[in-house]
């Protein structure tokens, strides 16, 4: 009786657990606007499938910080977003990717094109790897995120995209496949970017404010010149300092690191030195 008991409990709180209805809803929105990506590059409507693709990259933003206001969040939201992420972050950018730049270019039998489609199988394969790992590992750290956020890699693809479509380049598969299998492999690698550290930079007055004033300041009037033109013209630059940032700051942690365990391995060879008697011989 007693353990019939002990499971009748376990399923009536497995199906009580609570569901943030406006986070899933703001979810779903971001799937939608994946799926509609999508349906863009297939219909060669690239500029408005990279925008799909940013706008569900706000609602990703939106449905997080919703479920942490009014603090629920639950196990279905996790996995709910990881799976929406996978495509809205994931296969959207991937075939964004082929249908835009290297698709032609593999009908014409060159060897950019029939790289195409493996560069978007790895992009997909390697966010799919990245959002498990955090899911299962990763999950509850909140100082830095491991490997480059799938979010913000399908947002580099996109501001990528839009920033080619905008001055008319054409040689975007050139450089868009490499770039391309460099957000794939910073999202499965163990370089750390900011989470919550990032509140600090605003939050607490750090120990050079005025040049970080002074930098904010260029970065406003930079902004401002770029928005009045057109917003694509700032978005790729952001996306890239925010993809370079963690790399940059990774190899300064490594620099670091590594003359810390030169000078203490020096020091130690100094100190351990042959002895010397009295007399002057060595012992």
């Amino acid at each position: 009786m007693k353990t019939l008991r002990k499971r009748k409990t376990k399923k009536s709180t497995n199906r009580r657990r609570p569901i943030n209805v406006l986070a899933s809803l703001l979810t779903t929105i971001s799937l939608y606007l994946g799926l509609s990506s999508i349906f863009a590059s297939i219909q060669q409507n690239y500029e408005a499938a990279a925008y799909f693709i940013l706008g569900a990259i706000i609602c990703d933003m939106l449905d997080g910080t919703v479920a942490r206001m009014t603090h629920s969040i639950s196990e279905f939201g996790k996995e709910l977003d990881s799976l929406c992420d996978l495509v809205s972050f994931g296969v959207a950018p991937a075939v964004l990717i082929y249908h835009a730049y290297l698709y032609e270019e593999q009908q014409m039998g060159s060897a950019v094109g029939r790289a195409g489609s493996v560069v978007a199988i790895c992009f997909v394969i390697c966010a799919a790897l990245r959002l498990a790992r955090f899911n299962v590992y990763q999950s509850d750290r909140r100082d830095s995120f491991t490997g480059l956020p799938v979010p913000a890699a399908g947002g580099t693809v996109a501001s990528f995209v839009l920033f080619m479509e905008y001055f008319e380049l054409n040689v975007a598969y050139y450089v868009l496949g490499p770039l391309t299998i460099a957000l794939a492999a910073l999202m499965v690698s163990n370089v750390h970017y900011p989470k919550d550290k990032m509140k600090k930079v605003f939050v607490q007055a750090p120990a050079h404010g005025f040049r970080m004033l002074a930098m904010f300041v260029v970065v406003i009037a930079v902004f401002h010149y770029a928005i009045t033109h057109h917003p694509v013209i700032v978005l790729l630059p952001l996306a890239l300092a925010y993809v370079l940032f963690g790399v940059v700051d990774e190899s300064l942690v490594w620099l670091k690191a590594r003359r810390k365990a030169l000078a203490q391995s020096s020091s130690g060879e100094s100190s351990s030195g042959p002895s010397v008697s009295k007399s002057g011989e060595r012992l």
